[in-house]
């Protein structure tokens, strides 16, 4: 009993060793360390599994209904990055789609798929019930660890960029490996495979992608393996008795439907998709009519509708402006508008033309954005920036 679970121990210890050594080292050989050095070093560690390690307990009882749950949030995911693309710029594919890319990619990345989620089997049946929870939490942590991007953490980034790796990251690959590892100690290695090759299919096949926030696919790839996760711990626990969560209540996943459904809506509603959105006001150009961290909401609209005293969102170079029209005029058939901030002592500079208007201020709720406020100066951005001359 002890052996087998500090035969599994090791082994962990080994292909932790090994992600270290790859982030630190293997990864500089580029190429070679893609298409020859991974795949090889998977592909042997699953053939030792096959032949020295012996699964203690394996049951394919719940292996059908968790094949078409990963099926439908394949699809479902699918589905939603469809519809989020309609509302959004389309960017061109960065991998390779075409017939032998699409080969390279099923080599390089899904030979690992199948290796890495073969090995988890393997290694969480390799224990007995009693030590499944610690060898559970050293398996979701070891594998976790291929994604993070360790060295450059030790070598020093900004706060905003350890933000956005924790939640592109680092959040999503540790509950895709609590999944993982929960699908392959009540069934086996094929169904992690099937739910994770589907989804890069669809990111290598199609010639353009959706080009969305981070943000949004963040929450996307939290969002759909956790509810996965939770329709497998519903279904194993109504059935067994002896359930590695058996201490706890199971939470029934239809509930969390309608809350995901309204997290994503909240998410298009904040990135653009529909009429009305929500932007923070990061300077004091517009005080005391908006202040910095009053949330407001902007209302796309066209040149026609816009009169002046209305405050507008314009785009300048590679940031937002938002501040009041002064006056409006036409020129050879377009409008130009001479905005103002009401903090601010003079005009504008420079005439806003009509294709750089975003939409107009429509309503406000002070101070709600100062968090995003405060995550965006992190990185050194600005929602809002002044612009004022002449001073």
């Amino acid at each position: 009993m002890q052996k087998a679970r500090n035969t599994t121990i090791i082994i962990l210890i080994f292909i932790v060793s090994y992600f270290l050594f790859s982030q630190f080292y293997l990864k500089s050989f580029g190429n070679a360390y893609t298409y020859v050095i991974n795949p090889i070093f998977f592909v042997l560690m699953a053939i030792v599994m096959k032949f020295f390690i012996n699964s203690l307990y394996k049951t394919t009882v719940y292996q059908k209904d968790i094949i078409f749950y990963v099926l439908i949030t394949a699809c479902a995911y699918g589905i939603i990055e469809l519809v989020s693309g309609l509302f959004l710029t389309y960017g061109n594919n960065p991998y390779a789609n075409t017939f032998k890319g699409v080969l390279l990619n099923l080599y390089s990345t899904g030979i690992i798929i199948i290796c890495i989620e073969y090995i988890r089997f393997k290694l969480i049946n390799n224990v007995y019930k009693k030590d499944k929870n610690l060898i559970f939490v050293l398996i979701v942590i070891t594998f976790a660890l291929k994604d993070i991007p360790i060295y450059q953490f030790i070598h020093g980034i900004g706060t905003y960029v350890i933000f956005k790796t924790i939640f592109t990251t680092i959040l999503p690959s540790i509950i895709k490996n609590i999944l993982f590892t929960y699908i392959a100690m009540y069934t086996d290695y094929k169904p992690g495979i099937i739910y994770q090759l589907i989804l890069y299919l669809m990111l290598w096949i199609p010639p353009i992608l959706p080009n969305a926030p981070w943000i949004y696919n963040s929450v996307i790839e939290i969002l759909f393996p956790l509810i996965l996760l939770l329709y497998c711990i519903y279904d194993v626990s109504a059935r067994d008795k002896y359930h590695l969560y058996r201490y706890l209540h199971p939470i029934k996943p239809r509930g969390v439907i309608p809350l995901t459904i309204c997290v994503v809506l909240a998410i298009w509603f904040a990135i653009g998709i529909f009429p009305i959105r929500p932007l923070g006001i990061a300077t004091g150009s517009m005080k005391p009519t908006l202040n910095v961290g009053d949330l407001v909401f902007i209302k796309k609209c066209n040149a026609n509708s816009i009169e002046v005293n209305d405050v507008i969102e314009y785009k300048r170079q590679n940031y937002s402006v938002i501040h009041r029209v002064v006056s409006k005029y036409q020129k050879d058939g377009v409008f130009y508008f001479i905005t103002k901030g009401d903090n601010n002592s003079n005009n504008d500079t420079d005439p806003v033309r009509e294709e750089y208007l975003k939409g107009k201020v429509v309503g406000r709720i002070p101070y709600l954005a100062m968090p995003t406020i405060w995550i965006d100066n992190l990185g050194g951005r600005q929602v809002n920036v002044d612009v004022e001359t002449g001073n």
